[in-house]
């Protein structure tokens, strides 16, 4: 198993509202996918490829302002059925957590976006890339 599908799978165990994350490269190929068992993708393979480079453009036009406004640290596209949330990996990846609207609350540890936003940021800052 790689390093970024470790991650991947570290990632997937933090939360089980998450449904899918995705690891790309900085102009939005995907490197490798960890998907929930029992989750069915609302958009096909080709429309997953097409966004996911749309938004990978869009970290590089942020990227441009991190000298004023500072590094960024994620960012959050929220939709009806689906929140999508990116954060960078170094300087030439992303990583890509997708969790469902219908949020599952089991325990206090699980749960909505700030819960996972936080898991994702404490699994970073840790760089599991490295071990």
């Amino acid at each position: 198993m790689t390093s970024f599908e470790n991650l991947l799978t570290k990632i997937m165990n933090s939360d089980v509202n998450i449904r899918h994350s995705i690891i790309t490269d900085i102009e939005g190929k995907i490197l490798t996918t960890n998907h929930r068992d029992g989750i069915t993708n609302y958009l096909s393979q080709e429309e997953t490829e097409a966004s996911l480079q749309r938004a990978a453009t869009a970290w590089k036009a942020r990227k441009q302002l991190s000298q004023k406004i500072g590094i960024g640290l994620y960012a959050v596209a929220a939709f009806e059925k689906i929140t999508r949330i990116t954060f960078p990996l170094g300087d030439e990846n992303l990583i890509f957590v997708s969790m469902g609207s219908d949020t599952v609350r089991m325990d206090l540890h699980e749960g909505g976006q700030k819960q996972i936003i936080e898991h994702v940021l404490n699994i970073l800052s840790r760089d599991p890339t490295k071990e």
